[in-house]
């Protein structure tokens, strides 16, 4: 019985091929879709999976309250994990970790001379032997308890270690140099981490060795939090992170008692890839939110491609009511009938799925990019895949084919014999223009969604940050006292360029992610303020070179001994002070330093648009000075980054040069929207060809349907555009109604997404326009075609067919 219904089937697809290719481009389209959705869903929420510890596993972060909301920090001070493990002795393990950006490695030969050098971005980290008590790693050489309990000592991923030395099982005992500071011993060698990992550290020295990188007064400083300085702990299995979060209360008042507004917390370990409040190690994040709807995009394609058949098969059920009709007379049960017609549903399935896996496999190399899949990635590399395809072939047979096989076996034998048999009695015309408002309804809301995205990012790209950002050249100066004296000699090569306008030594530029928090107060208030300030340490020429905009005062002089404070806006805001012209004059001690405010800038923006403005002070601190940015002319660019590089190669002879534009490093902030926008917009094409293939499939069945009655009326004298207007009106109609159900959806979701951003686009009325406009011409285009056709038809030929 099974090879009869499968001739049937087969026989069946080969008889209507226009119905069965549409069906099945339909169908492989929508499930290559939630397909792709589905590896890049499950490969996001596989990070960090691989630690056996890891529902135990807490970093500790800070939260700072105040009136005008909160801030957010991941950050500790650095004698935090000392404290901590003696004031809780219960925790197993509490390991500190000196995050690394952007560190030069150097291979040393035996005689100590670097032979290879490498910029790592952000692969280096300090750690002691107890955070692989913590984090679960595979060695290859070396032992966890040993290999970082002395200082100097560094541990290399296999894959580092082949990059430095060739060969991974000759580097153990070699010798690197961090940065042309510290010199480093290779004691151990890890298994490369897997893809789908936040901790991206494949360098890790011992966390004694920071003692001869930073000052010492850090490390018994309270006051002072480094961003790059985290905390991790493992909790004891009977202890509850909402108690623990309770008793660091205690813990903050014990050590920090002057911080009322501040808040130590626990983040788990599974939270660490989704909280952009708390960006991971690696910087790349991607929140919950986003998942979802990624989800729900890939379900709503996946609902519309089933519409698509369920729609076409109950249309084309009319020219199948003999064939049940004979096999009922012929002995078949309702019951067998509706096997077999969920036998064909199943092949056309069965094929879409097939289709749909070549056609991922095909498109991988193109996502890549926008979907943050691994390069080389397969669709064979998610362990799941196979169950999934599984699942997705009996939910879209059962979803697609139940009810066209309900239909189909439910017909009366005598009237399908005798021909009486109507697109009425066949029941399924109210559920088939239900659908197809369902179709659209859903291809409305991701237009819209991806019209609000792009918007935002338009926004996000033309947005007055404060401060100028085009034409500016950044490379970053070597962290050690010889680069910091070499800083006016460097100033003046490169202020020779005729190509270089401007030229400022500093921290960081206006916008550049980082952060260093300290207290600060008026010294003629009793108590620091309830809120932190942002330090950057710039130059006199800082202003200038970026732009920043004075709306009272004037730049620091260019001593360092002049010890003036310029800064923002948004700190006379929050301390109550109106008119700019009263903190002149004022004085600010920070980590217990006293500076008068010699000027105060307009707000600008520090990090991305998903960021408050924050109180920001800059002064001039030579020795934190580690970058330069040159405003360089548009003429002669290449020769102005090739003399750029030249000036500072030789300075700096014993580093890697590697210089980006501000901008771009500016763009890199909204990474993932872009995206995100770009997979909105590539979804919402989906949708649109979908639902026009399944439109053009009924307005197809309507026109044969309508066959005499279009024949009739050209004879009468209808003209093409009345024809037109037959067939397309009342799919017109539904099209208007999906746009009426879409809109309100539309804006919830995306009003939603934008509260991401503390700085964002309007949703305009205009978008739901041109959606809806949209969706009717492409509507109007996809049913004129049909019916252009069927209007060109000879109306003799028409009248003659029964």
């Amino acid at each position: 019985m099974l090879q009869n219904y499968l001739k049937i089937a087969i026989r069946n697809l080969l008889r209507h091929k226009a119905f069965s290719v549409l069906n099945i481009i339909g169908l492989a389209v929508g499930i290559a879709a939630a397909l792709v959705i589905f590896l890049v869903v499950s490969f996001e929420l596989s990070f960090d999976t691989q630690h056996a510890k890891r529902d135990r596993i807490y970093r500790v972060v800070n939260e700072f309250k105040h009136a005008a909301g909160k801030d957010y920090q991941t950050g500790v001070p650095f004698p935090f994990g000392k404290a901590l493990q003696t004031d809780y002795p219960e925790l197993e393990k509490v390991a500190m970790v000196f995050n690394g950006n952007n560190n030069q490695i150097s291979v040393l030969d035996p005689n100590g001379k670097a032979v290879k050098k490498f910029r790592e971005e952000i692969t280096v980290a300090f750690a002691g032997p107890e955070y692989f008590g913590i984090f679960d790693y595979k060695w290859l050489s070396g032992e966890a308890a040993q290999a970082l309990n002395k200082p100097n000592a560094v541990v290399l991923s296999r894959r580092l270690a082949e990059k430095y030395f060739g060969n991974w099982q000759i580097a153990n005992g070699k010798f690197l140099k961090l940065d042309n500071e510290a010199l480093l011993q290779v004691t151990g060698i890890l298994e490369d981490l897997p893809e789908h990992n936040d901790l991206k550290k494949e360098v890790i020295v011992s966390y004694a060795t920071i003692r001869s990188l930073i000052d010492a007064g850090e490390f018994t400083n309270w006051r002072s939090v480094w961003s790059d300085s985290q905390c991790y702990l493992l909790l004891p299995a009977n202890t509850s992170e909402k108690a623990f979060n309770a008793s660091l209360v205690n813990f903050l008042k014990k050590h920090q008692p002057e911080d009322k507004n501040h808040t130590y917390l626990l983040q788990p370990l599974h939270d660490l890839h989704f909280n952009p409040n708390y960006p991971p190690p690696s910087f790349r994040s991607i929140s919950k939110d986003t998942i979802l709807a990624l989800v729900l995009i890939g379900l709503f394609i996946l609902v519309i491609a089933c519409v698509n058949f369920v729609n076409l098969a109950t249309a084309q059920a009319l020219g199948r009511a003999k064939e049940a009709g004979v096999r009922k007379v012929l002995g078949s049960n309702r019951n067998q009938l509706a096997w077999q017609f969920l036998g064909e549903t199943f092949l056309i399935v069965l094929l879409a799925v097939l289709l749909a896996a070549v056609l991922v496999q095909f498109m991988l190399p193109v996502l890549q990019p926008v979907s943050n899949l691994p390069e080389n990635y397969t669709i064979t590399d998610n362990a799941y895949l196979w169950l999934f395809l599984l699942g997705l072939i009996v939910v879209v047979t059962l979803l697609s084919g139940l009810y066209p096989a309900l239909v189909l076996s439910g017909f009366q034998p005598i009237q399908a014999l005798k021909s009486k048999m109507t697109i009425q009695t066949i029941g399924g015309v109210s559920l088939r223009k239900a659908l197809v408002v369902l179709q659209f309804s859903v291809s409305q809301v991701l237009i819209i969604a991806t019209l609000i995205a792009v918007s935002q990012m338009d926004f996000i790209q033309t947005k007055d940050l404060g401060f100028n950002q085009k034409a500016i050249l950044l490379t970053e100066i070597p962290d050690d006292s010889l680069a910091v004296s070499k800083i006016e000699t460097l100033r003046n090569q490169f202020a020779a360029l005729p190509g270089v306008e401007k030229i400022s030594f500093h921290s960081d530029a206006p916008a550049s992610g980082n952060s260093s928090m300290t207290n600060f107060r008026f010294t003629n208030m009793a108590e620091d303020e309830d809120f932190p300030l942002s330090m950057k340490a710039a130059d006199a020429t800082y202003f200038d070179t970026f732009a920043l905009r004075f709306l009272a005062g004037r730049p620091y002089a260019a001593s360092d001994t002049a010890r003036g404070v310029v800064i923002n806006q948004m700190l006379l805001e929050k301390t109550g002070i109106k008119n700019p012209e009263e903190a002149i004059g004022k004085t600010i001690s920070i980590s217990g330093r006293k500076y008068p405010v010699v000027g105060v800038v307009q707000n600008f923006h520090q990090a991305s648009l998903r960021q408050k403005i924050v109180p920001i002070g800059m002064v001039s601190q030579k020795s934190s000075f580690r970058q330069v940015a040159l405003k360089v002319t548009g003429h002669n660019l290449k020769e102005t980054q090739a003399a750029v590089k030249n000036i500072w190669s030789a300075t700096f002879p014993d580093y890697v040069y590697e210089a980006t534009f501000l901008d771009e490093r500016i763009a890199e902030f909204y990474e993932e929207e872009a995206k995100m926008a770009t997979l909105f917009q590539l979804f919402a094409g989906v949708a649109i060809f979908i639902g026009c293939l399944g439109l053009y499939g009924l307005v197809s069945f309507v026109a044969v349907q309508k066959t005499k009655e279009i024949g009739i009326r050209k004879v009468l004298g209808a003209s093409l555009t009345n024809i037109v207007a037959l067939l397309s009106k009342d799919f017109l109609k539904l099209v208007i109604l999906a746009n009426i159900i879409a809109w309100p959806l539309a804006w919830w979701a995306m009003n939603n997404w934008l509260q991401d951003f503390e700085y964002r686009t309007p949703i305009g009325w205009w978008m739901f326009a041109v959606a809806g406009l949209g969706a009717l011409i492409i509507a109007l285009v996809t049913i004129s075609f049909q019916a252009v056709k069927a209007g060109l038809a000879n109306p003799v030929k028409a009248l003659k067919n029964e």
